[in-house]
This record gives structure tokens, sequence and C-alpha cells, in this order.
């Protein structure tokens, strides 16, 4: 397997899951050698209501109500690259149950989104949000967008490259993408090493660091504006959830199950280790 950044040949680093885990050694990339081919069989239901198996969220919908801050300003911080536009439109690769296009539509946006999940789109629809089942590789829009955002996506699919490229013709001139992404470059991650909890494959395909993503999204048509590692906040049941995925011991998981059925669920927590990376990138003309 070739990097998708360099080109250099991978090599391999561990396995995990039953799951081949490659890594370039010149740019540093890691990449899940031997995914399946159906991705969707992953996002079911269960991947946003507990299932551990999935490696998801206990509640997708509450776990995201107490970021609501994060993505507010998630808003802000776009749209600061998007002077003169009196309403802006913003396309979400990955909307899951629509959270983030409720927010952005209450916001004064116009937001749409695809997702691969059937179940969280149809949740998406139910809020009123315009969103469909798709992958973005064979999205085919109307119109172009002034925004394109990716919150942890890029790592899920199969072929970034080809992510950005279409995103890139998705996008209006001096239209922006917006990626979060873990990185596999921060210190919490080279401290933990194979044992990161972001190493979740199937779901996680491929593990950024802030260098090669930046080189990935230069290649592809846009110039970073923006970088930096943000935290967010997690709900008790969800950084219990975490922690069975990261561990593999039950007792975690049964203290997720117990809190997400008691007072404890309401209680959230701020989190920043600044293992996530989070940019925004403008289109430019390519020469």
């Amino acid at each position: 397997m070739r990097c998708l950044v360099c080109g250099t040949d991978m090599k391999y680093y561990f396995e995990k899951k039953g799951f081949k885990i490659v890594k370039c050694p010149r740019c540093l990339l890691m990449a899940v050698e031997n995914f399946p081919a159906d991705l969707s069989l992953y996002y079911t239901e269960g991947y946003f209501t507990g299932d551990a198996r999935l490696d998801g969220y206990m509640d997708y919908d509450f776990d995201k109500e107490v970021t609501k801050k994060t993505y507010i300003n998630f808003l802000k911080d776009i749209g600061g690259f998007l002077s003169g536009k009196a309403r802006r439109s913003v396309f979400e690769v990955g909307c899951a149950t629509g959270f983030f296009l409720k927010l952005a539509n209450d916001h004064g946006w116009q937001a749409e989104g695809i997702d691969i999940s059937a179940y969280a789109v149809k949740k998406a629809i139910e809020k009123g949000a315009i969103a469909s089942v798709n992958t973005l590789e064979n999205y085919h829009a109307s119109k172009k967008f002034d925004a394109i955002v990716m919150q942890d996506v890029i790592e899920h699919v199969k072929d970034p490259v080809s992510l950005l490229n279409k995103s890139r013709e998705l996008l209006n001139d001096n239209g922006v993408i917006a990626i979060t992404t873990p990185d596999s470059g921060s210190l919490w991650a080279r401290v933990w090493g194979k044992y990161w909890h972001a190493f979740v494959p199937p779901q996680h395909l491929y593990y950024f660091n802030s260098r090669n993503l930046k080189s990935l999204l230069q290649k592809s048509g846009f110039e970073v504006v923006y970088s930096k590692h943000h935290g967010k906040w997690f709900t008790i049941p969800y950084i219990m959830r975490l922690f069975y995925s990261w561990t593999g011991l039950n007792f975690f998981l049964k203290l997720a199950n117990f809190s997400s059925k008691t007072f404890l669920k309401k209680i959230s927590l701020p989190l920043n280790v600044y293992d996530t990376t989070y940019m925004i990138a403008k289109k430019y003309e390519q020469q």
C-alpha cells in the first residue's frame, strides 16, 4: 500500500481486531490496509445509541448537545473567512443525525448534508434538515457551497484524496473547508503509541498528523488558513464508553451503560488532550 500523501511504500505497524495498520516511514501517515468493502454496516442505529461493539456513541444527540458552544464557535470561525456573505451556505459531509445542520440553520446558514448511515439521515430529516444517504464521491449537487464541513469524518473514508478533490469542486470561489480529525502526531498519541484510543478500525481507516494533513490539503488545492487543537465537553457515559474502547475492560462498559440510565448522563466534563487537529483551508485556483 502506497502513502496517499507522499507516495512512499507503507510498512506494517501493528494489528488490531484483525485489521492491519500500516505506517508511512516518510510522512508518518497510518492507514488500515484491509478495510471492509461496505462501511455502512458499521454505522447502523447501534453506532449512535450505545452498541459498544461499534465504537460509536452512547446517545449521539445528547453527547453532541453538551458540546454545542464548541460548534457555535466552529461556525463563527468558518464565517470569519467568508466576509461579505449575507447568507452563507454550508455542506456537511458525515452529518449523522443532523445536530450540526440544525445548529447552522438556527444561526442563519443554509445547511445541507450527507451521511452513509440510513438511520442517521432519517433522524436528520425528522429534525427538518436537508440530508441524504450518500458518499461525497457519488453526490451530485445542483449548486455550490461557501463551506464544506467534515467533523471527525476524513479518518472514516476509504479515499481521502477523492473526498478532498470532490470537496473542491463543490466549493464556490474562495470557499473554505473545515476539518477535524484525531492527530496521530500529538504528544498524547505518541505517548500511548499503539494503545492510543483513536485506533478503532474499521471505523477509523486513516490516522493523520497535522503536517501530513496540511500537505494533503495543499496537494488538493487548498491553503490552510487556520489551525489549532481543540477540546470538547463529554458526557460521563461517553467517557466511560471511550475508556472501554481504549482498554477493552468490561468494567468501563458497565459504567457506561449504568451512567446512561441515571443522573450521571447529564454531567459533562471538558477534555482537551490536544490530540484533535482542527483546520480551515481556503480553496485556491491551481496553476
